[in-house]
């Protein structure tokens, strides 16, 4: 059964007791009501195949639920094989983009068991892959083809990699452990040229690019046809003389290592990839990174609801790490590069709040930016992995102080029920009110939160935040420290 991220997403948020309206979907899943309508229908359309039944049910002016005769069943059991069928779609079209222009269709499908109703199937499902990357794909009598532009050629390798091989070394390229090392090499070059570690994900982006460079060499299937350079490229290039100059090296240990003669497009390619990943900023423009700090603040000042910073702790260290990656972003919007998410289904599906949020934010602000190429769930992807990073160091190991008017032994209960309900916290120790009073500066240079059991409220500690709990440390008490923990502006 093939189901992709956004219609398994559908499926985790329906019930089979509660109808949830369309609207609703949509706006978890960031599409229109129409899309999430024809998601549904392509769920049960896949479910009737499998089941003879309809999977989600609808009623109108109530939405949609989970069909009650699903109910003890596994709805996923055949989900489990949709990663296979999806990465056996993603091989057939990467033979396909290296085999360009031709290719026998039998050779391309290797299922000589299948009918010819299930061959076309799986061939309309080709089709739709390449509409992703605006290529054409023809299937006529044995041959299989497709057309497109050179640019979206690569484009579409570059995805469809990335899609099926984040766990492999050699990138399901099948190349030659030369080839392998080769690259290697030459990534190891830029680093010393710019004096900078390359980390993911953009060591990945480099050994990407050469290598489907490499593999398509070998395969004899490189061309030419993309838009020759323009006046705009030609004055970056010539802004930038140490990326330019260490381009035109690469492409030329390239030529020497494959024996291959390479068109000067190749080395502007190869220098805009280059520059869109420079990390030492050394070349950036000043606008850039104005542009990059304007960002940075709406975003957070957006996603925490302040309209200032004073009240948001340790939010230098979550600026500086979206810094890292916003400014080399900006430089891949103005030359129209995308940057690809491997992780992109997995942080959807588990940071899912963050990531709603976040692209609720980044769709105001492509709204404003003046680039042709905007701000993608890839880039939002990764945004979403720093918050979620920030989320964590805020509310790992919190210093708590316990104010107490009970004795010992209880407040050493108590002591032990907040561990076991929220193991995060950091409980430095326990006080009565006069003692909390009394060394006030200790506390508030040692403290993060402090509950207390006293029914009559302690003064204030500085800005230190206190939620008063009960002494047996109900659900209702859990519930507010997490809150607390979770509001990062604490």
């Amino acid at each position: 059964m093939f189901l992709n991220t956004n219609e398994r997403q559908v499926l985790s948020l329906l019930n089979f007791e509660n109808y949830v309206v369309a609207s609703v979907l949509a706006k978890q899943l960031l599409v229109s009501d129409k899309t999430v309508r024809r998601m549904i229908a392509k769920i049960n359309e896949e479910y009737l195949a499998y089941y003879n039944n309809a999977l989600i049910i609808s009623q109108p002016g109530k939405g949609f639920k989970l069909s009650t005769d699903f109910k003890g069943k596994n709805i996923y059991e055949h989900l489990k094989m949709s990663d296979q069928e999806e990465n056996e779609l993603y091989r057939i079209t990467l033979k396909i983009l290296f085999s360009h222009p031709y290719k026998r269709r039998d050779d391309v499908l290797e299922t000589d068991y299948l009918s010819a109703s299930a061959k076309i199937i799986k061939l309309k499902k080709i089709k739709e892959l390449f509409k992703n990357y605006n290529i054409i794909f023809k299937a006529e009598q044995h041959y299989v083809w497709i057309n497109g532009e050179e640019d979206s050629i690569r484009k579409a390798i570059n995805s469809v990699i990335l899609l099926t091989s984040s766990r492999t070394t050699n990138m399901n390229l099948q190349l030659f452990k030369g080839d392998n090392n080769f690259i290697n090499s030459q990534v190891e070059l830029i680093e010393e040229q710019i004096n900078q570690y390359l980390s993911y994900p953009y060591d990945w982006t480099i050994k990407l690019y050469l290598s489907i460079i490499v593999k398509r060499v070998r395969e004899g299937k490189i061309s030419w046809n993309i838009p020759k350079i323009t006046n705009i490229e030609e004055k970056l290039v010539s802004k930038n003389k140490v990326l330019a100059t260490l381009a035109k090296q690469i492409m030329q240990n390239l030529s020497h290592y494959l024996n291959f003669s390479f068109d000067k497009i190749e080395q502007l390619l190869l220098f805009q990839t280059l520059y869109a990943i420079n990390l030492n900023r050394q070349e950036s423009l000043k606008v850039d990174d104005e542009l990059a700090h304007e960002i940075i603040k709406h975003i957070t000042l957006q996603f925490f609801d302040k309209s200032d910073f004073k009240n948001l702790k340790q939010i230098d260290r979550l600026q500086e790490d979206i810094y890292q990656h916003i400014l080399p972003m900006i430089s891949r919007l103005r030359l129209g590069l995308h940057v690809e998410n491997n992780l992109l289904n997995e942080i959807k599906l588990k940071y899912n709040h963050t990531f709603v949020k976040l692209s609720t934010i980044i769709a105001s602000i492509n709204k404003e930016l003046a680039f042709e190429t905007k701000i993608d769930e890839a880039e939002i992807g990764y945004l979403t992995l720093y918050f979620e990073k920030f989320y964590l160091e805020i509310t790992t190991n919190k210093k708590v102080l316990l104010v107490c008017s009970t004795g010992i032994g209880t407040s050493e209960l108590l002591k032990i029920r907040i561990k076991k309900k929220v193991p995060n916290l950091n409980i430095i120790g326990t006080m009565s009110n006069r003692q909390a009073e009394k060394n006030k500066e200790y506390v508030q240079g040692n403290t993060d939160l402090i509950l207390t059991t006293i029914d009559t409220p302690i003064k204030e500690i500085g800005d230190i935040p206190i939620i008063m709990i009960s002494p047996l440390l109900t659900e209702n008490d859990i519930q507010k420290i997490n809150y607390i923990l979770e509001d990062s502006g604490e």
